[in-house]
């Protein structure tokens, strides 16, 4: 079955002025209808001694790949079926390029009409293994992606996010073949939810833009295209209409962290895709942000199952990429629903995962590092108030302590060369402490649990039963 069906997720970016550190930071919560369970995995480099032939057994999409590729890290699924995309959905390739894949979107009917999915195109499940192992920098990353979409089409509507040491790429793709990148501004974050959020695009801006040909003569000729100031408004131009499934999170993302200039929420408006922070942001704010049920809002999620929150049950995995300059790029992973798990660090040579995340399976096994926080998290949602409670602080009290403790780490890492058996024992050592917490955790809540239910019959006043 393709994992594709459901998938609906939440992307954060900011630029080294917006935060507090000075850092960049990207990430994105992987969510999914069921239980997909995923893991940990590094891939190494490969050399097949000449050209081969991907073959995409969800669609039949057929693409001939060089015979070397580079090492990476990435959060895939566990066991995908025999012949189906490995859904790498985050990626730290061997040249320091990052990338979350994908944020789907949607593509408006006139532009679909004009340029309609290739059946046997482009997927989400298969997008990185095409394209990281191949890449040194994150334009080139781009610009790779954008000639197999030329070459190959795509079946599906997409925003993904490329990143090196040195630059963010911004990149979505409408229809067919039409897509347009941009380079992230330092000065600026973004929330994007499942709608394309480009404004207006100088296409002719090469050094920061990047599109398909005939992005903007498409639109032209078909009778779409939608401008303002002499530019094509690329949301206008292919997006679909608003609706508040993917609207409410970006305006609560602003209202987080721009209250200021964020008013009432309207499913009608069509919000900033980029803007200034009240204050800066940290690498915590923004694993409360993947957490966010809009607890300080009238639409609170708890108390209003409809809405749609950014911290949900079904998220997979979420991820946030840390890139500091000058310092070793860190992807932290939390595996199944973020509010009760923990963002775990990883270097990207790390080619070792504690035992846990070796065992491969889709069906549950309290052995399996998924399913130790996706039962955790299951009991725990059930009352968020009580011993839900309980988990969220001692997670963020032990993700406080794990950023704190990062500069030793480093110093660790880069005294040793910043070799792999390093980064194995030091990322290794801290997956291993959550691992272990996460079961004591289920435990002390699983026995709150049973104590829960054992309400019936009363007693009398002597307390005989």
């Amino acid at each position: 079955m393709k994992e594709k069906n459901g998938k609906a997720c939440t992307t954060f970016i900011a630029g080294r002025k917006v935060t507090t550190d000075g850092s960049r930071i990207f990430g994105r919560t992987d969510d999914s209808h069921g239980l997909t369970v995923k893991t940990m995995v590094s891939v190494p480099p490969l050399d097949r001694k000449g050209p081969w032939t991907y073959v995409d057994g969800d669609n039949q999409l057929r693409v001939e790949l060089p015979g070397k590729s580079c090492g990476f890290i990435c959060a895939p699924s566990a066991k995908p079926a025999p012949g189906a995309p490995s859904w790498d959905e985050s990626i730290i390739n061997e040249h320091h390029v990052c990338l979350t894949a994908t944020e789907t979107i949607y593509a408006n009917a006139a532009a679909l009409a004009a340029d309609p999915y290739v059946d046997n195109g482009l997927e989400e499940g298969s997008m990185p293994t095409l394209v990281m192992p191949y890449i040194t920098t994150a334009l080139e990353g781009v610009e790779r992606l954008g000639k197999l979409m030329a070459e190959h089409g795509s079946a599906e509507s997409n925003a993904v996010v490329f990143a090196d040491d040195q630059e963010i790429w911004y990149m979505e793709m409408y229809t067919g073949h039409q897509w347009v990148a941009i380079r992230f501004p330092e000065d600026k974050y973004a929330v994007i939810a499942n709608d394309g959020m480009l404004d207006t695009v100088d296409v002719t801006d090469t050094a920061n833009v990047k599109c398909s040909p005939d992005l903007v003569k498409l639109a032209k000729e078909h009778g779409f295209l939608k401008e303002e100031a002499g530019k094509i408004h690329i949301a206008h131009t292919y997006g679909a209409a608003h609706r508040d499934y993917s609207q409410l999170r970006v305006w609560a993302g602003h209202k987080k962290f721009s209250p200021s200039v964020t008013g009432d929420y309207d499913v009608n408006t069509t919000y900033d895709m980029m803007l200034e922070p009240d204050k800066k942001i940290s690498l915590n704010d923004v694993m409360e942000l993947f957490r966010y049920r809009y607890e300080d809002t009238p639409y609170n999620v708890n108390l209003h199952e409809k809405n749609r929150a950014i911290g949900i049950n079904r998220t997979a995995q979420a991820h946030i990429f840390w890139l500091r300059d000058n310092k070793p790029q860190i992807m932290w992973v939390a595996l199944a629903n973020p509010e009760m798990s923990i963002f775990l660090p990883f270097y990207g040579k790390v080619t070792e995962f504690p035992a846990a995340y070796n065992l491969l399976t889709n069906e549950y096994n309290p052995d399996n590092a998924y399913f130790k926080f996706r039962r955790l998290s299951a009991l725990a949602v059930q009352n968020r108030s009580g011993y839900g409670s309980k988990v969220r602080n001692f997670w963020h009290e032990m993700e406080l302590d794990l950023i704190k403790d990062v500069p030793n780490m480093d110093s660790q890492y880069e005294k040793a060369g910043k070799d792999s058996k390093t980064a194995n024992a030091l990322c290794g050592d801290k997956a291993q402490k959550a691992l272990d917490a996460a079961d004591k955790l289920f435990n002390e809540v699983f026995t709150d649990f049973m104590l829960s239910t054992l309400t019936d019959g009363g007693s009398d006043a002597t307390g005989i039963s």
